[in-house]
């Protein structure tokens, strides 16, 4: 069957790409199963294992696209089955229309219908259909949308673990060529944290980017105190600091060190909604995932570089497939300037691929997948067309 591309699901592709004919060859959805190397501790839940689906699109002449579907238990508002049933709908009404529109986005209305945000089944199918465009026309996907991309892009280094572990693993990681570093907090005592980030600080020196992520841990007086603790280290920015969020700018006036929404991106229905009342919004940390579709993931990047803000792509422990297809956004909307949250590989034991998305120097190369590097050895398949 044949398809063409015109603009789809709230996408605006760039003129030379548009209405690409494609003979669809098959549709593959992969279940997987990756231990972690540690159980992974999260504020709601501890995993032991990161599951998720890779989607594969061929066409008749060899090209593939690649997707991931993979909702992050605790955070993602969706279970695996849920996904599974939302991804073979899509997939279904696709092979019978030949219409690649995945989504209730309405451009009549301008968003999305009745306020309900989106399944991640579709930013998995969405990016699929990307990559596989981006195969037959030999660019990466983020090329399809932006006109430029990369070749790697810059990562920032993740502090794991207990407060001990803190300086050894800074260390770790400049030695290893990062020159951002991110680091956890909110977990003990905010006195002991602050004095923490100090002593890396004073450990990697002043040329170092860091940032810290509290996941919404303090009250407002809690975070003033921290604040005003790490102001003299030069924080980049600490992201969600706040159980309520309202009160961020409240934070920024009284301590002054710039703050990133996370969690927050997650709850705005309206991706066009104004962050001018937020007097110290440093970065949106956008997590595809959990955004859930990749219009609302444009439109939050659009408003990013209207209002000076950052534009910071992060990970939710995707397989190699996921992480891959992140890279490629990343170099399309940060390229080599602006550090990423993409350091969560090396948390997983095995993968979906021969060899790792792996960082070198502190860069991820934006290189594209192809099937032969896919390792299907703790996949299942569940759906073929």
């Amino acid at each position: 069957m044949e398809f063409h591309t015109p603009n789809f699901a709230g996408i605006t592709l760039l003129p030379q790409f548009q209405d690409i004919p494609i003979e669809l060859n098959s549709a593959r959805l992969y279940k997987y199963s990756l231990p972690f190397k540690q159980p992974l501790v999260l504020k709601h839940i501890t995993l032991h294992e990161r599951e998720g689906h890779i989607l594969i699109l061929t066409d008749a002449h060899g090209h593939a696209g690649m997707g991931e579907v993979s909702p992050l238990p605790g955070f993602s508002r969706e279970t695996l089955g849920t996904t599974l049933l939302n991804t073979t709908l899509l997939l279904d009404k696709m092979i019978a229309t030949g219409e690649f529109a995945a989504h209730c986005y309405s451009k009549k209305r301008g968003g999305w219908e009745d306020g309900i945000a989106p399944s991640v089944a579709y930013f998995g199918v969405e990016t699929a259909i990307l990559s596989l465009l981006a195969s037959i026309k030999s660019v990466t996907p983020g090329e399809l949308i932006f006109g430029k991309s990369s070749e790697r892009v810059p990562i920032n280094g993740l502090i794991r673990g207990s407060l001990s572990d803190w300086a050894p693993q800074a260390e770790k990681a400049i030695n290893a060529g990062f020159k951002t570093l991110k680091v956890k907090v909110g977990r003990i005592n905010s006195v002991l944290e602050a004095r923490g980030i100090q002593e890396i600080r004073k450990m990697v020196g002043p040329d170092i980017k860091l940032r810290l992520d509290a996941n919404r841990s303090w009250d407002l007086v809690t975070a003033i105190e921290f604040g005003k603790s790490v102001e003299p280290t030069d924080i980049e920015y600490i992201e969600e600091p706040l159980q309520n969020p309202v009160e961020l700018p409240r934070f920024f006036d009284a301590c002054n060190v710039p703050f990133a929404f996370d969690e927050t991106l997650h709850h705005v229905m309206d991706p066009t909604i104004s962050f001018d009342a937020y007097t110290g919004l440093r970065a949106l940390v956008l997590k595809p995932t959990l955004i859930a579709c990749t219009a609302r993931l444009i439109a939050l990047v659009n408003q990013a570089r209207d209002k000076g803000v950052l534009p910071v792509l992060s990970s939710s422990y995707e397989s190699d497939v996921g992480l891959t297809a992140l890279a490629q956004l990343a170099g399309s909307i940060s390229g080599e300037e602006i550090a990423v949250g993409l350091d969560t590989r090396s948390a997983l034991t095995v993968g979906t691929t021969k060899a790792p998305a792996t960082i070198e120097d502190g860069w991820m190369s934006t290189k594209p997948l192809t099937i032969q590097d896919l390792d299907f050895s703790h996949c299942e398949l569940l759906y073929e067309s």
